[in-house]
This record gives structure tokens, sequence and C-alpha cells, in this order.
């Protein structure tokens, strides 16, 4: 039996112009934005989001037109075929370069001879929402000795305090509605410092003195910065690309200050977590980095570790690592992961077993 093969369409023809030019495009875009490295505009931060986004549109897209082409009896011409493996491959070649690229330049904290060991857990518990009994489960799991919390509302505050208020015998809480709540609590004596001097972000730092059992004190920050997608209007001139870069620059400051802070902290140790809304691609990070500080989860941890968009969302987490704990030298991560459960929020939380090496 013979098949003929029918030719596509005027309005297939179409389509598939205006698609392949749409993912040539967006392949092209994010390749010049990873091959840049560098983030002084909104469009490398849009690569980053959005790229699991355009990957997952991309395979779904491949695989209908691979599939109507054997409705109608048309075998695809092999050139479509090459262009669809080339524009998936597009996506996937960054993160596995990512991956390479940072093992061969994994940090190196300090060997560590710990004095003592504790454990922090950092999570972004999506302002609006309750919390699910998954995050119960893992604070019961991993048992961390300090957790610094974003978008903390009244509700789930109180929820925390009846659960774990027994534990923790430290409770620095800042709930507020939305997103704009902060929390820190802790299983050993802590002060919080006032922090009304710093520039906000989402919601006003949080700077908390814990002392450990071996009578070091942690400088705990507590930061949730806004992300380059909002608009900040400096002068009333500004357009809505000008405001995006205003919202990238105004980030910037925020962490370097920030950073510049925790070296006049008079402590032993400081550690800098929470939700930077930046990715280890983006300049915030690396403004951190460069500024003495480590990366618990690139020292303690050799898997990939994405925190947004959290389990409980629809979208890929394997590219973006957004929420961090940072440490200074006076500290070294022995081990460190994120949240498997979802727990109701769009992020996961970022768990690190440090010790005290000095």
């Amino acid at each position: 039996m013979t098949v003929s093969l029918s030719s596509p369409s005027p309005l297939e023809r179409r389509f598939a112009r205006t698609v392949s030019l749409t993912f040539v495009t967006c392949s092209v875009l994010y390749l010049l934005a990873f091959l840049a490295d560098y983030e002084s505009n909104i469009m490398i931060f849009l690569g980053n989001v959005f790229a699991p986004v355009i990957l997952v549109v991309t395979v779904v897209a491949s695989l209908a037109a691979e599939i109507i082409a054997r409705l109608r009896g048309r075998q695809p011409h092999l050139r479509e075929r090459v262009v669809r493996a080339t524009l998936i491959t597009s996506f996937l070649v960054p993160t596995i370069v990512g991956d390479v690229r940072g093992h061969l330049t994994r940090q190196t904290g300090d060997l560590p001879s710990p004095q003592t060991i504790f454990t922090v857990l950092n999570a972004n518990l999506l302002g609006p929402v309750d919390l699910s009994t998954g995050f119960y489960t893992e604070v019961e799991r991993l048992r961390p000795d300090i957790i610094t919390l974003q978008e903390l509302n009244p509700s789930v505050a109180d929820q925390l305090r009846e659960r774990l208020g027994s534990e923790y015998v430290c409770q620095q809480l800042e709930a507020k509605p939305g997103v704009f709540g902060m929390g820190v609590f802790s299983k050993f004596p802590c002060v919080q410092r006032d922090s009304s001097g710093f520039m906000d972000g989402i919601g006003t730092p949080q700077i908390v003195d814990v002392r450990l059992p071996n009578q070091k004190t942690i400088g705990v920050i507590n930061i949730h910065t806004i992300p380059p997608h909002w608009l900040v209007k400096n002068t009333p001139g500004d357009n809505d690309v000008q405001q995006l870069s205003n919202a990238v620059v105004e980030r910037e400051v925020f962490v370097r200050k920030i950073v510049e802070a925790s070296r006049t902290v008079s402590t032993d140790a400081v550690i800098l977590a929470g939700d930077f809304n930046a990715t280890v691609r983006n300049r915030v990070y690396r403004i951190v980095r460069q500024m003495g500080l480590f990366d618990s989860f690139a020292v303690g941890s050799r898997l990939r570790g994405g925190t947004w968009p959290g389990p409980d969302f629809p979208l890929p987490s394997w590219i973006l690592r957004i929420d961090f704990i940072f440490h200074c030298a006076g500290l070294t991560s022995l081990h460190a992961e994120t949240l498997p459960e979802g727990y109701g929020s769009d992020h996961r939380g970022v768990f690190a077993r440090l010790a005290v090496t000095r």
C-alpha cells in the first residue's frame, strides 16, 4: 500500500516560520546573555528566568510538529529535525556548561577543624499563603539550629511560634501581610540589632547576633532583595525600560552595602542568607563573592540545587538557584542541600551545615 505524502498547507508553513523565528530569536538572546555573563539590564535576568519555560515550549512544539506531520502522512525533512534538535540543544548547553564550570571553579573554604558545628535553614515562604505540613516535616528532619525566613505573614508567624516555640528560644519575627515579612528563629540565645539605617529590599534586613554554645557569636544577616522586574522610578521622566534598569542598579547597591556592613559586624563570623532574586550568573552573586563571602551550597554540595520555581509549581527548577546562605572565611560549609518537598511556597529552602574554623 502506497501512502501519499501531502505538502504542508500555507497556514502550516506560516505557523512553522513564526515559531521557528521566535525560537531562534529567544535562543540567540539567551545564549548571548549567558556568554556575556553580565547583568547590566533586565535581559539577562529574563533569559535566566524564562529559559526553562522556553525549553519546555520548544520540546513540546517540536513533538507536536513531528506528530502533525506524521498524521498528515508527511515524512518530516531531516533539515526540520536538525533545526528543532539545535534549538533544544541551545538551551541545554548553557546548563551543562554551567555545571561543568561550577565544578571546575568550585570554591574551597577553610579546612574544617571545627570547634562548633551548627546548621542553618533559609526559606522564602510565599507571603500570601499558609504553610503546608511539608515544611514542618523538613524542619523535623533537618533540625536546623537557625532558620531565616522571608515573606513571613502574621498567620504563618503564629503557626511557627506554636509549632517551634518550645525548641527555638530566640524568635526575632517581623511578620507582615503580603511579601514584606521577615523572621529569624534560633535555638541559641540571640539579639537583634537595629537595621533601620539600611536600604529596604522586600522587607527591612535583619541583623541578629547568635551566641553559640562555645561562646562564639555569629552575625546572621537576613535579606530579601527586590527582583529586577520591579519598576523603580528615580525621576519623573523615567520610562519603563529605565525603571527596570534602576531596579537592577538599586539591588546591586543594596547588596553591596549589606556585604560592606557585614565586615563591620563585631562578631566572630557572619552569615548572609536570603532570597537574592539573582542566579549564580548574575552580577549580584559576583559582588557577594568578590567581596569575600562563600556560597555554602557551592562549597558543601555537588548538586545543581535549583530553588525557584519550587516543587509545587509546574515549571522546571533545575536551572535557577536564587536563594543562598553565604558565609565568611571564618566558617566552612560541610554539607548543603535544598528542601526536596513542597510546602506551599514557590521556592525551595536551602540548608547548610557550617563549622566554625577560627
